[in-house]
């Protein structure tokens, strides 16, 4: 099954952006959820009922941080475990039959941070206190972004709340941006595709053994190698 462009510059973000937050919490769990996806183009509209209900489960404490994503009805599969004592990180993809191991060391983390400040340039979250939502019991206001992409337009908007209190790279993906509060809400418009994900649950408790890694036979592969197979495309310093 051959993925459209524009899904691999999604994978892309979600691999390869990252939330800093200014607050702290000592541990935790939050569970989104995509809850929404528009395409524009009607050979995109397979894939609609495959990613819908696909979900990102976020493990924390105060040193590692390990995020779950599965999408398309389990057909793909990305663990992505990131250790902040020694900056590295180490992504375990399962899709559609591959197992894809890639390791990143904390030099090629700070390639990345570098690629994407260049990327962002002047581009600076915009928030909107007046524009709140209630979420999961929390009052949450818009913050919104527009950046570019290999020439493609991109806007992320998100609810964040100041009630919760979270690591240094919480919910991975916006890419080296100090992201004021927690967000529970956020869309990614990339033009012909619209992608919403939304907490669904969020707990002050993890299991003692979080970061243990998966079992199988994982093939270890170079982000070079990955990027040849057109996952992450060199977009947004993957």
């Amino acid at each position: 099954m051959a993925f459209p462009q524009k899904l691999y510059i999604i994978l892309a973000l979600l691999l390869t952006y990252h939330i800093t937050s200014a607050q702290s919490m000592d541990k935790g769990v939050i569970k989104m959820e995509l809850v929404d996806v528009k395409v524009s183009k009607p050979e995109m509209q397979q894939m609609v009922g495959a990613m819908k209900g696909s979900t990102q489960e976020i493990s924390f404490d105060k040193s590692k941080q390990k995020v779950v994503m599965d999408m398309m009805g389990g057909m793909m599969k990305i663990q992505m475990y990131q250790d902040f004592d020694d900056q590295t990180m180490v992504n375990y993809m399962d899709m559609m039959g591959q197992k894809i191991k890639t390791s990143i060391s904390s030099e090629e983390l700070e390639k990345q941070k570098k690629a994407s400040e260049e990327m962002m340039g002047d581009s600076k979250v915009v928030y909107d206190k007046s524009d709140t939502k209630e979420i999961l019991g929390y009052t949450c206001h818009k913050a919104s972004l527009e950046t570019s992409a290999q020439g493609n337009k991109l806007s992320m908007t998100f609810y964040v709340t100041d009630d919760i209190q979270v690591p240094q790279a919480f919910i991975q993906n916006v890419n080296h941006i100090n992201l004021k509060g927690t967000p529970l809400q956020w869309e990614l418009d990339a033009g012909q595709m619209q992608m919403t994900y939304e907490a669904k649950e969020i707990s002050e408790k993890v299991a003692d053994d979080f970061f243990a890694k998966p079992s199988g036979d994982y093939k270890e592969m170079s982000m070079e190698q990955l990027q040849q197979m057109g996952v992450g495309g060199g977009q947004m310093g993957f």
